[in-house]
């Protein structure tokens, strides 16, 4: 009789007579995320590009911001120090043509 009253007791909870459902596969990877240390020696470059533009070392930010774009060229640093690079040429061929004249 006890036999009977524990595969009933058990058979409520799903655990004598019938097998468990397999649990649900894992979740996919997800895509390794970026290091942060690129995003810092970008950040670094930048505000070095930045230091070297407002001391009128051309050169020196042109340098810097190339770096920038080396480390991500489609980030949002990587854009803004294209843009910088464009205002460096412009000024590098204006500081030629005065010099020419």
């Amino acid at each position: 009789m006890c036999l009977v009253c524990g595969i009933l007791f058990l058979s409520g909870y799903g655990c004598a007579l019938w097998p468990k459902p397999a649990p649900p596969p894992p979740p996919p990877a997800k895509p390794a995320a970026r290091p942060h240390g690129d995003t810092k020696a970008q950040q670094q470059y930048y505000d070095q590009g930045l230091q070297q533009y407002s001391k009128e070392n051309y050169g020196e930010a042109r340098e810097a911001f190339e770096q920038v774009i080396e480390l991500g060229s489609n980030t949002p640093l990587g854009l803004k120090a294209q843009e910088n690079l464009k205002k460096i040429q412009q000024i590098l061929k204006t500081l030629e043509e005065i010099k020419a004249k």
